[in-house]
């Protein structure tokens, strides 16, 4: 008898050659918006292309994986694609979807979320409402923050390409702020007069690490942060001088050091150089203070639509003790407050909850409570003291919440827990949980706090199924 041999491996068309032409169709959009299209069996996923294009694109096997697919030519280009308005778009890793005209954009944000709730059948009956787009979905990003870098002779800044440190140098950025474009370049143009030191993260020498720029969509004030390895930094007054010419409605400047070898922007020290410790912005009726690390929603136009949703869609009212979960500087809180009898906060971060606090005293309101302390541990604490809440809100993270932090809550009892998320995927993975524990949800009601990006913000009100109303 002949000795069995065992067959050779046969290898796949896609990884036979060093590189690999392929012609294909573009089928759909993967949650990042990247499109997805099949080759003998493979997965494809090339991005800034849309579902119907006919591509050719080639396979570099030897790449990393996420630069293997490189899109070389669009035959057929799809009736919802458009010349994206950023000559750095192909490059940059900061926007995903301006190729797509922003109709498409908002449909694609509320399909995205309607495929997710189907993956699990307790929640296929919620609706996904049309999703609530910027009247101008550019320039709205009330936060820069911009890396410098040294390149040979030449000073740039921009955004990195994704996946890498490798800064994109840009002149203008569309959805950041019009006058941090204008610092960006005024500064620019002063590290290169004055041959600032550079910093290089390879080597760890040089000062000027990023610039941060902070501004009041509705106050305009605005607040400049030199990210330096060091305060001695040489020919500050004339940056100074530069930014109060070039820049109306400055009203703080700091250097923030950050001497740490580190992917961390703000290091732990401020130091203010000029104007006031804070700038403010207002939030329909409400004034909000925000220093250099204050967490504060990067999209103010949006923020205000959100909050003015959830006040209406929570249905509050005047007899209700509201718990706020992850209260961050109050925004949901205060706002609520008005409709309301009552509410605590909670928020990990101390320098959050004092920022929370003054807040209140600032905008004079009295029935707010800020407390620093776990979600989690605060949870269970409320229920051995047998306190109770007929609305609690949570807006977590990215990564959603704990299964032990969505027990721990439900064993509270509330009416209606109020769930602001800006990630759909976790999101959806914790409506179920809810659902399995009897609370239910309508309607999700998406935001779209970052035009441009596949992020999508949501509100989502549920209650408890033996008590439910419309929400």
């Amino acid at each position: 008898m002949s000795k069995w041999k065992k067959r050779p491996r046969k290898v796949s068309r896609i990884t036979r050659d060093p590189i690999v032409r392929i012609r294909t169709k573009v089928e759909m959009l993967n949650d990042k918006g990247a499109g997805v299209a099949f080759y003998h069996r493979h997965k494809l996923t090339i991005e800034k292309t849309l579902p119907g294009e006919e591509v050719v694109v080639e396979y570099h096997p030897h790449r990393p994986r996420k630069d293997r697919i490189v899109l070389k030519q669009i035959l057929e280009r799809s009736p919802r694609r458009v010349d994206p308005p950023c000559p750095y778009f192909e490059e940059c890793g900061g926007c995903h979807l301006q190729h797509m005209d922003y109709d498409s954009q908002l449909k694609f944000k509320q399909h995205l979320i309607q495929k997710l709730l189907l993956e699990y059948p307790a929640l296929r009956p919620i609706t996904v409402a049309p999703v609530t787009g910027m009247p101008e979905p550019f320039y709205y990003r009330n936060k820069t923050q911009m890396p410098f870098q040294k390149k040979g002779e030449r000073v740039l800044y921009g955004l990195y390409r994704s996946g890498t440190h490798w800064v994109v140098p840009i002149d203008r950025c569309i959805v950041e702020s019009r006058d941090a474009n204008t610092i960006l370049q005024v500064l620019k143009d002063w590290a290169v007069r004055y041959q600032i030191p550079i910093y290089d993260e390879h080597t760890h020498e040089g000062i000027l690490r990023h610039i941060v720029v902070r501004r009041g969509m509705f106050t305009h004030q605005v607040m400049v942060i030199l990210v330096v390895t060091t305060p001695e930094l040489p020919h500050w007054k004339a940056a100074l001088q530069l930014l109060k010419s070039h820049v109306p409605r400055l009203t703080s400047v700091y250097f923030n050091i950050q001497p740490q070898r580190s992917n961390v922007i703000l290091g732990r020290e401020n130091i203010l150089i000029w104007g006031e410790p804070f700038i403010q912005e207002k939030i329909g009726p409400y004034q909000f203070r925000i220093y250099p690390n204050t967490f504060f929603q990067v999209n103010s136009v949006q923020t205000l639509r959100l909050l003015e949703t959830l006040v209406q869609a929570g249905q509050f009212s005047s007899h209700e003790t509201v718990l706020d979960l992850f209260s961050g500087v109050g925004t949901i809180a205060l706002y609520v407050s008005r409709r309301v009898h009552r509410v605590v906060g909670i928020e990990s971060s101390e320098e959050a909850v004092q920022a929370a606090l003054q807040n209140a005293t600032d905008n004079q309101v009295l029935n707010v409570q800020f407390h620093l302390g776990d979600a989690e541990a605060s949870l269970q604490n409320f229920r051995d003291q047998g306190h109770s809440f007929s609305t609690i809100i949570v807006d977590p993270p990215r990564k959603g919440l704990t299964g032990t932090l969505i027990r721990r809550l439900i064993a509270l009892q509330p009416e209606k827990i109020v769930y602001v998320s800006c990630n759909p995927r976790t999101l959806v993975r914790d409506l179920a949980q809810f659902a399995a524990h009897h609370y239910r949800a309508d309607t999700v009601r998406p935001f779209d706090m970052f035009p441009q990006t596949y992020h999508v913000e949501s509100l989502t009100v549920l209650r408890q199924a033996r008590s439910r109303k419309t929400s």
